[in-house]
């Protein structure tokens, strides 16, 4: 469980984070503390019934079937097989020493990631009329990208998490979209949203699917 006390906080908030695999409960800034251990305990139920819908861990090893793409691909790890990793079809060959796996498999993911994105990012953004000056990616736990606004006469940078490569491609465009979007709108009014829907229409199955699947997302790598 992580406590954190929040000046702003007017109200104890408890939260079953299954993206981090973990209880959160927020405090304000003074006191707090027997009142939380009661909430802890009238919600304990309910706490128990949210930890045993969370992901089950997917670590990276020998055999193992992790997402790519909306699909599965099943480690093909082999001392003989070549180090750099290498799809083949469903399978994704690995050799080298088996404990370096998970930082080799983990490193083209993320280069995967990297590489899609970009174009992506440069596509949507050619629509709009506008210039991106870096793509970026990284594990963020709230949010699958993040638009910061330019300075003037700057272009813009654009970051995303890794873990979108392991979602549908149409799951990464409407998230590639939304922060294009941005680009021309720093907010969410109307038309930011009606720019979005222009750019990419899958907004509501894209919400679904990462509603569904989101979270499970954080759980590859775990174990």
């Amino acid at each position: 469980m992580i406590a954190e006390r929040h000046p702003a906080a007017r109200a104890i908030k408890l939260r079953a984070n299954a993206a981090l695999g973990v209880v959160q409960i927020s405090l304000p800034s003074r006191g707090g503390v027997a009142e939380a251990l009661k909430l802890l305990d009238s919600h304990y139920g309910w706490l128990a019934a949210q930890v045993a819908k969370w992901p089950q861990p997917r670590p990276i090893r020998p055999g193992a079937r992790i997402p790519f793409d909306g699909e599965d691909l099943t480690i093909d790890w082999h001392p003989a097989h070549k180090r750099t990793p290498m799809r083949c079809g469903d399978r994704l060959e690995i050799g080298g020493p088996e404990p370096l796996l998970a930082a080799r498999t983990l490193r083209w993911l993320q280069a995967e990631a990297l590489a899609d994105l970009t174009s992506s990012t440069r596509r949507f953004a050619a629509m709009v009329e506008r210039e991106v000056a870096q793509v970026r990616i990284g594990d963020p736990r709230g949010r699958w990208g993040s638009c910061a606004a330019p300075r003037p006469g700057e272009a813009a940078r654009i970051s995303y998490s890794w873990r979108l490569m392991l979602a549908p491609a149409f799951v990464r465009d409407n998230v590639v979209a939304h922060e294009v979007a941005h680009l021309v709108h720093h907010n969410h009014s109307q038309a930011f949203h009606a720019l979005h829907a222009s750019l990419d229409p899958h907004t509501p199955a894209t919400k679904r699917w990462l509603a569904r699947h989101g979270a499970g997302l954080h759980w590859v790598g775990r174990g």
